[in-house]
């Protein structure tokens, strides 16, 4: 791994870190300043993970610029999300529930965009079977009880389980593990504002939203990093 790389890598646990820590002992300060940043890092690390290189070149159309183009356009709508939620209105968080559909068909963009494995796709079945268990045990609650917000929310479970079946679709595993841990963070998110708010839940939200981003950005473009 590159110098620069392993710099930002580590910049973006840091940042990372540093937004849990600010939710948990609620230091409103330091989570505006790490909760944008998270992103920003992170299509910088994508960026040089792409390129194999600080950003000093531009990458060749038709190589690992396919997938980078729609990562950062799914990191760039994640930002607005976050920049939304971090005052939370209820007009900010119905736009929140937009955009982050749109940051969800991004993200679906850049795994059907990757190179995917061959063989029979014996993760689909596995992960209908999962979102059926999921929707059963937290979805269907999300939905029952966000009251008007009902179809804006359903189509944002939507959007998040065609992102998880396209990648096992895929059969990439840490891009699958991405998908996964970012519909679960959506779902205690909407569990807490809808269902039951629990005291520990916003801090879990926040560390399983960055570690869903993390993955989905190493699984569809690490592989380049070596290149």
């Amino acid at each position: 791994m590159e110098t620069h790389v392993m710099v930002l890598a580590v910049a973006v646990a840091f940042t990372a870190a540093l937004s849990w820590f600010a939710i948990a002992r609620g230091d409103h300060v330091v989570d505006v300043i790490t909760r944008p940043t998270f992103p920003v890092l992170l299509g910088g690390l994508a960026w040089s993970l792409a390129t194999g290189t600080g950003g000093a070149e531009v990458p060749v159309a038709g190589g690992p610029v396919a997938v980078l183009q729609p990562v950062l356009v799914a990191l760039a709508l994640q930002l607005v999300v976050d920049a939304l939620l971090l005052t939370a209105t209820e007009r900010r968080y119905l736009l929140a529930l937009w955009v982050s559909v749109l940051a969800h068909i991004a993200w679906a963009w850049a795994v059907v965009s990757s190179p995917g494995s061959a063989g029979f796709r014996w993760w689909v079945p596995l992960a209908l079977l999962g979102l059926g268990v999921l929707h059963g045990r937290w979805g269907r609650d999300v939905v029952r009880f966000s009251g008007r917000q009902r179809g804006l929310v359903l189509l944002q479970l939507l959007s998040l389980a065609v992102l998880v079946v396209v990648a096992a679709w895929q059969q990439d595993r840490e891009v699958l593990g991405g998908s996964g841990l970012l519909l679960a963070s959506y779902l205690l998110l909407g569990h807490d504002r809808f269902v039951r708010e629990r005291r520990w839940a916003p801090v879990l939200v926040l560390v399983l939203y960055h570690s869903a981003l993390a993955l989905l950005v190493v699984g569809l473009l690490g592989a380049t990093a070596s290149g």
